[in-house]
């Protein structure tokens, strides 16, 4: 899968080169920041779209190098605001330490939600779930056109139609 600046490969469990990187982005500090078990997350995700065919984890490519991993995750119904909502999908990013600082989270999250947006016409949102003191992801998602909102569980939604 391809966006204009990044290439995302789709995490192979199998892969030992894929497994290293994961071990990289384990001990990387804050890594807890995407995840609070990164390696368990990833294997639901991998496990979830044989289910689904839309959750997946990836590894993300810039400039030839391997920067972070990206994670989709598909809900058929979510609640929200005590509303169920149909369907929507929902992303995560983490960069290694020395990818960070360099614009390049707000970059990813802009160009792979518009390009989710446009693989499925279904969403008419992208979702994304922050901590409230991550201040550096919350900055990367408004810089990529996620809007804040209130609610019991997400934080941030990128409308198709502001993109």
């Amino acid at each position: 899968m391809l966006t204009d600046n990044f290439e995302l490969i789709i995490f192979n469990l199998e892969n030992k080169e894929h497994l290293i990187f994961l071990d990289k982005m384990i001990n990387s500090p804050n890594s807890e920041l995407i995840s609070s078990d990164l390696k368990r997350f990833v294997e639901r995700n991998i496990k979830k779209n044989k289910e689904d065919n839309i959750t997946n984890c990836y590894i993300v490519k810039y400039n030839n190098e391997l920067i972070g991993l990206s994670f989709l995750n598909y809900h058929p119904k979510e609640k929200r605001n005590n509303e169920i909502l149909l369907e929507e999908i929902e992303i995560g990013f983490g960069l290694l330490p020395e990818f960070r600082g360099k614009g390049l989270g707000s970059l990813f999250e802009k160009e792979f939600s518009e390009y989710l947006l446009n693989l499925y016409p279904q969403f008419n949102e992208i979702v994304a779930r922050v901590e409230e003191d991550n201040i550096s992801s919350i900055n990367a998602l408004k810089k990529a056109g996620f809007e804040r909102y209130k609610d019991d569980e997400y934080h941030y939604k990128k409308n198709r139609y502001e993109h």
